[in-house]
């Protein structure tokens, strides 16, 4: 796929697992172009399958509030799911949804190239780890961590919507998301050992 308006129309049109079956509408990836830092949900939930939009809802806008206290803003991230459809309620995606989804974000990666991805929760973390062919584990031992896969920086959050479930968490998300986007601030197009060093960053 060419540009990122080909990858909606593909997501759109999607017919190629069950749950297009129930969804009122498929969830395109939003944001900058040309963004450096890519977000990346597990799937829509019940606010996002009426919009067509990711992260609308309560954990998008903890997610904004987060963005805002370290002087950022969504128009300099762009944001995307690894399922583009609704699960069922109280239900995760399914292995091959995630896996049937995969090229649409494969694709949504290539094209922007971004220096930092944010993948939240486990459903994010297996989709990217398919597509880099990585084993990064389950969040609850890899969240706030920082790894370097190619040209890419992964820093690994639990989703909002788990912080929001559990509130007891939000000081240690807003610190760990905090932090990522605070690297971003000083990434260049070729780290130094000397910044993964200092930054902890482990190399796979």
């Amino acid at each position: 796929m060419e540009s990122l308006e080909k990858v909606c129309s593909a997501v759109s049109q999607c017919k190629l697992c069950d749950l297009h079956y129930f969804r009122r509408k498929s969830v395109c990836g939003v944001g900058n172009p040309a963004a450096r830092i890519m977000i990346i949900g597990e799937a829509p939930g019940t606010k996002e399958d009426e919009v067509g939009k990711p992260f609308v809802g309560r954990s998008g806008q903890l997610i904004n509030r987060v963005m805002n206290e370290f002087g950022m803003s969504r128009d300099e991230v762009y944001i995307t799911n690894s399922v583009r459809c609704k699960p069922k309620a109280g239900t995760s995606p399914k292995t091959r949804e995630i896996k049937t989804c995969s090229p649409y974000l494969k694709a949504e990666i290539g094209l922007l190239k971004p220096q930092l991805i944010i993948p939240m929760g486990n459903t994010a973390i297996r989709s990217l780890g398919l597509i880099m062919d990585r084993k990064l584990g389950k969040i609850s031992g890899i969240s706030g961590k920082f790894f370097l896969i190619g040209n890419y920086l992964i820093s690994p959050q639990f989703h909002p919507a788990a912080i929001l479930r559990n509130p007891k968490k939000l000081e240690y998300f807003r610190i760990n998301l905090g932090r990522a986007f605070e690297m971003a601030r000083h990434l260049t197009a070729d780290l130094s050992q000397e910044f993964l060093k200092a930054n902890r960053i482990e190399i796979l």
